[in-house]
């Protein structure tokens, strides 16, 4: 910039240009004099040059032409404009006409080097003036290069430090301890009040976010500003305020010191952080937490129900067994089972219960009878085939007639008794105190008289005098070794039972870890073949010439190492069945073998001549989409309708997550009894990380799951730190509330991943270990070995 126009007499420097003027050749002074001043100027380390009228170089000192690279002749006779950038002409003509009307100024200017660089400058310029007469201007230069790179630096450091501090989601404020003023604030904080950052800073924090005019502390409110400077030290502290939409919300506020260099604290730094979906995430986190430990404890009620309901030989035993089962959950309720005879005019007394159990159902008979409303409710539910909800808050139509019963409760709820579309009562929980029955606790009673309808039946029969009735069929927890109550699992039992009385070839779909071999084996054990041989060949295990030596044997002698004949896997399997897994990577010349046999039941060995025939029946198994093997020319089409004349599809684990309980039971008592430690449960919250995974490699990696957690665990429950640490890796982590924090965990993390070796972490997080060094001993970061965790 150039400075205003200054009349001052002239400084120094100015006489030391009027003292070079007089020793110029048109000066009048002795030459002695001339001489010595010329040796000054030639001397000093600053810059000094001298244009006339039209801007040509009439003298420079050494230290201005060694500044630019020059002699100091070459420089002589030279235009000024010779050394100046296209801005820098536009310039000094500029300054050329302010000298002729008698003006001193100093500016900066860029002069070219020899090399072609730029040296930045300050030009001080006076006018060189005659009787009037304007005869060129002189001027000093000073070097001002290391000056321009520190203020680069600075610049580029507050940038820096600006993109940082706006780059801060959360809200960022600097307050002056001592005036309450408002240093800094940075963009997020500016947009949450509406009003840009210039526009907030200078004033005081108590008025800007309590719209005060007093300081807080002087009203005896908490200040956590004042706290953070007395204790020099973080402060937390949380607040609720209203935002410019009218909405509360909540925040959590760090407030930190920053010390001068005499150990006080001169500024505080106020980070805010919304905290209100958290807050509100915590608070739906505990209630799904009581809701799945409820859910938990009703898994392991129908558990016990499905396996022991058959154990109770008459109806008031299975009433008393499913009373207590259900009062266990529901302490405060009384249990009233509405049983209809046989001939479903009237409802079973069931004296033979104990008393707690028939006198709540004996006095709602006693009110039915006055109101004369049994013979209504015996056929009212003769008329259900669907299952249905009655509850005292909704009744449907039924309302009126279920009035007596919220004169007994203030809250009840019921659901009838359903086998195959026939209604054989009515289950009733009635509260003397007013409860809330849930979504999930009336889905509980569904699938608890959906589990004992079709045996209550039975029983009911039974008492008839009819024995040849058996119980209804249940859905299946398991088939053969298969473990799975889902309606998918359900599907693939029965496809099961139907494909199994048959030879025909079986392809068994489905992703790796599924469980496609226990499939086939439950095929070959209901089969006709069940008492011959199993024999499994995993084609993506072999080569595809010793897959055929292993498949269809081999001579001695009919290849390297063939030093006596050998059986093939279809000449072990006879009579029974062979599963080919992951026939998928079969390679063309096996898939022609694999065909003939499909075709005619017929083979040779490698190496040899002789037609060989096998009794086998072949079930295969792949991951791939066969059909698309096919289309891509990887897979023979006459081998793939040969195969898939039946194909059973297992589903993945991720399509029926209501069988992860059921499994992890199963192998948490399979891996229990052989680590010959007491039997743990699984907690809510380790439930809950099962449940929600996805499981890419299925019930395999379910079971090693399982396995490590039972090796881990040391108390009555599985908890959540003692799964794989990918499953307690796929909950999101809580944001840190600084920036410190933030490099912390970040630090700490790399750390985990390198395995703790420093080198590896520094390149990772692209600093030296000098530095990596020095943050872990300032985090106090240490490794903790896997056994301690």
């Amino acid at each position: 910039m150039t400075p205003p126009e200054s009349k001052k007499p002239a400084t120094t420097a100015d006489g030391l240009l009027e003292k070079i003027h007089l020793i110029l050749p048109s000066a009048s002074a002795s030459g002695a004099a001339a001489e010595s001043y010329r040796a000054m100027v030639e001397l000093t380390r600053q810059g000094i040059f001298i244009v006339d009228d039209n801007a040509t170089l009439i003298f420079v000192n050494h230290s201005f032409a060694s500044a630019l690279g020059y002699q100091a002749d070459d420089l002589l006779g030279r235009s000024l404009f010779t050394l100046l950038t296209i801005e820098g002409r536009t310039l000094v003509a500029v300054q050329m006409e302010r000298r002729r009307r008698g003006h001193t100024d100093a500016y900066e200017l860029s002069l070219q080097k020899r090399d072609g660089g730029l040296l930045p400058c300050l030009i001080s310029a006076a006018p060189l003036m005659v009787n009037g007469v304007f005869l060129g201007s002189l001027a000093s230069v000073t070097d001002i290069s290391q000056f321009k790179a520190v203020e680069g630096e600075m610049r580029t450091a507050k940038e820096f430090r600006e993109t940082i501090i706006n780059s801060i989601t959360d809200h960022l404020v600097v307050i002056d301890p001592r005036t309450f003023a408002v240093v800094m604030v940075n963009d997020a904080f500016a947009a949450w009040k509406g009003r840009r950052a210039e526009h907030l800073e200078g004033r005081t924090c108590f008025e800007m976010l309590r719209g005060r005019t007093t300081p807080c502390p002087d009203d005896g409110l908490h200040c956590p500003t004042r706290e953070c400077a007395r204790l020099k030290r973080m402060v937390l502290s949380e607040k609720t305020v209203a935002t410019l939409q009218g909405l509360d919300r909540t925040f959590m506020i760090a407030t930190y010191p920053h010390l001068d260099g005499q150990g006080q604290v001169d500024l505080v730094v106020r980070l805010e952080r919304d905290v209100t979906d958290r807050r509100r995430m915590e608070e739906a986190l505990a209630v799904r937490s009581r809701q799945l430990q409820q859910t938990q404890l009703q898994l392991e009620k129908l558990y016990d129900i499905a396996r022991e309901r058959t154990n109770r030989r008459s109806i008031p035993e299975l009433v008393q067994f499913l009373g207590a089962k259900v009062q266990e959950l529901f302490p405060q309720a009384e249990p009233l089972f509405l049983i209809m005879e046989p001939a479903r005019n009237r409802f079973l007394g069931l004296e033979e219960c104990p008393r707690d159990f028939w006198e709540p159902l004996h006095r709602l008979f006693r009110r039915l009878e006055q109101l004369h409303l049994g013979p209504e409710w015996c056929r009212s539910l003769r008329q259900l085939r669907e299952p249905q909800v009655f509850s005292y808050q909704a009744s449907g139509d039924s309302g009126l007639l279920f009035q007596p019963l919220s004169e007994i409760y203030q809250s009840w709820v019921g659901v009838p008794i359903l086998s195959q579309q026939r209604c054989l009562g009515l289950f009733l929980l009635g509260c003397h105190v007013p409860q809330v029955f849930s979504r999930e606790d009336v889905h509980f009673l569904h699938a608890v008289f959906a589990q004992v309808a079709g045996y209550l039946r039975y029983l009911l029969h039974q008492e008839e005098g009819g024995g040849s009735l058996e119980p209804a069929a249940q859905p299946k927890t398991s088939h053969g070794e298969i473990i799975g109550q889902s309606k998918k699992m359900q599907e693939v039992y029965q496809f099961i039972d139907l494909v199994s009385g048959t030879d025909a070839a079986i392809l068994i779909t489905g992703e790796n870890g599924a469980g496609k071999e226990l499939v086939a084996h439950t095929i070959h054990s209901q089969s006709k073949r069940s008492r011959g041989p199993f024999v499994v060949a995993n084609c993506s295990a072999y080569s595809s010439t010793l897959l055929e030596s292993e498949l269809f044997g081999h001579e001695k002698g009919a290849f390297t190492g063939a030093i006596r004949r050998k059986k093939g896997r279809l000449e072990l399997a006879q009579g029974g069945t062979l599963f080919l897994d992951e026939i998928g990577d079969l390679s063309p010349a096996t898939q022609v073998l694999l065909l003939r046999f499909l075709q005619d039941h017929s083979f040779e060995r490698v190496g040899g001549e002789a037609t060989l025939e096998a009794d086998v029946r072949l079930l295969a198994a792949t991951h791939k989409d066969l059909f698309r093997e096919v289309q891509a020319g990887r897979f023979r089409d006459d081998l793939y309708y040969r195969l898939n004349v039946v194909t059973v599809h297992l589903p993945p684990l991720r399509e029926r997550p209501e069988d992860i309980p059921l499994l992890c039971q199963h192998f948490l008592q399979k891996y229990g009894g052989r680590e010959s430690k007491r039997l743990p449960r699984f907690s809510p919250d380790a439930l809950e990380s099962m449940m929600e995974y996805d499981w890419p490699g299925n019930v395999r990696q379910l079971e090693n799951a399982v396995s490590h957690a039972v090796m881990l665990a040391q108390g009555d429950f599985i908890r959540r730190r003692h799964l794989p640490r990918f499953l307690k890796e796929a909950a999101p982590e809580v944001s840190p509330a600084s920036l410190a924090e933030s490099e912390r965990r970040l630090i700490l993390r790399v750390l985990k991943e390198a395995g703790w070796n420093k080198h590896e972490a520094a390149r990772r997080l692209k600093v030296s270990r000098s530095t990596l060094y020095s943050k872990i001993k300032r985090y106090q970061l240490e490794y903790v070995p896997r056994e301690e965790k």
